[in-house]
């Protein structure tokens, strides 16, 4: 193929449309990063209540976007009808509030018995739920009604799981079940680290902002960066796991079928996490790349900012779900922002900026102990290669998924590399 040609033909082959403009989660992002230093300085607020904050003013921007100007509860995937299709059911609504709140006291209820969740490290998630329980409370029964009226199938999950409850009648089909108690699951492991991390980055990021302001340095703006990374993760992290809602559909299509990708995700969170790391794959050694480079101040800062870019990368792929970002779930695809580029951006940012922040092949104390740590982070990057792999083929029982994976075989960065180096592969 030759380059006139080829150009034409990549002009003429679009992206898939995806689920949620990366724009508009951008906007979403400075809209929550503006409420999070207008509230940094209130005495009755903590890192908790402010954090909060910003993630409600990103889901009123985003979710005003997708309500009133996307319209999503319009698109197929949401199953919801323009106009009620019929009237509202009393007893419908009563027994999926019963269904909602079956799954509430089983969540509680697994908290109550598994010590993890006992100590004083999840308070702010605990702060989180008393104050927003009453408003969910309030909130519930009239979004029921609203959904008993205008979605088109009548038997949904939560009416299947009522009605097992409460008459013991057993659905024909599982699945929908299935599929909507493995979301609550995600989100009951989930909402409590992501509520949890991003109180803590909140309290470091202004720390880090007035250090950066007070006392200029290159290392004080890199810490800022690093922690303004994260903050954005986490506000969106968060932001995902409360917004699991149709009518702005975001809900759950479909979660990990299989043991391994539940188990190769979940082992790269607290509390498994902890244990993993420090008794077997411990990758960080005795030195930085700051105090590896303190000789050499322009590698240094060309070595921090490829970081801080990767740590970019990073964040604005989860910036680019919106109000979707879920582990082990598909909420719709998206293939906007960083996802235009290859179907993992954040991993190999992630994964990358590992290597580049510890400098593992960097070690004071010996070859031996720098291999050691080398073949640590190798274990790592090898276990987000195959959470890669399990997110992939999930998510390719979704027909949108498979036209994205496709585009990007032919236009994403390994292709174009492929293309650049002269031959052509299908790569993503």
């Amino acid at each position: 193929m030759n380059s006139s040609t080829d150009t034409i033909t990549r002009a003429d082959d679009p992206a898939p449309r995806s689920a949620t403009p990366f724009p508009v989660g951008l906007f979403g992002m400075v809209v929550g990063l503006l409420t999070l230093w207008l509230v940094r300085d209130s005495t009755a607020l903590d890192g908790a209540a402010r954090s909060s904050a910003a993630c409600l003013a990103i889901i009123a921007t985003v979710g005003a976007y997708e309500l009133f100007v996307a319209r999503v509860y319009l698109r197929p995937s949401a199953g919801l009808a323009r106009r009620a299709v019929r009237s509202p059911g009393i007893v419908r609504v009563a027994m999926r509030l019963a269904a909602l709140a079956a799954i509430y006291a089983g969540i509680g209820a697994l908290y109550w018995l598994l010590p993890e969740y006992h100590g004083a490290f999840y308070n702010p998630f605990w702060s989180l739920i008393a104050t927003l329980a009453p408003y969910v409370a309030i909130a519930a029964p009239p979004y029921f009604v609203w959904m008993d009226t205008h979605q088109r199938e009548i038997d949904d999950a939560y009416l299947l799981l009522a009605r097992f409850l409460l008459r013991g009648e057993r659905p024909s089909n599982w699945r929908p079940v299935r599929e909507m108690l493995a979301g609550w699951m995600v989100k009951a492991f989930f909402l409590p680290l992501m509520i949890v991390y991003l109180s803590t980055n909140a309290t470091h990021l202004d720390a880090s902002l007035n250090a950066a302001l007070n006392a200029p340095s290159f290392l004080a703006t890199f810490r800022f960066m690093y922690d303004l990374s994260f903050a954005m993760d986490l506000m969106f992290g968060t932001v995902g796991y409360l917004c699991t809602l149709r009518i702005l559909d975001s809900h759950v299509r479909s979660a990990e079928p299989t043991t391994l990708g539940w188990l190769v995700a979940l082992i790269c969170y607290q509390p498994f996490w902890s244990l993993i790391s420090s008794q077997y794959i411990r990758y960080e050694g005795s030195i930085f790349w700051d105090t590896w480079l303190i000789s050499m101040p322009l590698l240094r800062l060309i070595w921090g900012a490829a970081i801080v870019a990767l740590l970019l990368c990073y964040a604005f792929a989860t910036i680019s779900f919106g109000l979707r970002f879920s582990n082990l779930t598909n909420r719709g695809i998206i293939t906007s922002g960083p996802y235009r580029l290859t179907k993992h951006p954040a991993y190999l940012a992630k994964n990358l900026s590992y290597w580049m922040v510890t400098v593992p092949f960097i070690e004071p104390l010996g070859w031996r102990i720098a291999l050691t740590h080398c073949t640590a982070l190798i274990a790592v990057n090898l276990l987000y290669f195959i959470r890669a792999g399990t997110e992939e083929k999930h998510l390719m029982n979704d027909p949108d998924y498979r036209a994205y994976a496709e585009w990007i075989a032919r236009n994403g960065m390994f292709a174009k590399l492929a293309r650049a180096l002269g031959y052509e592969r299908h790569v993503a």
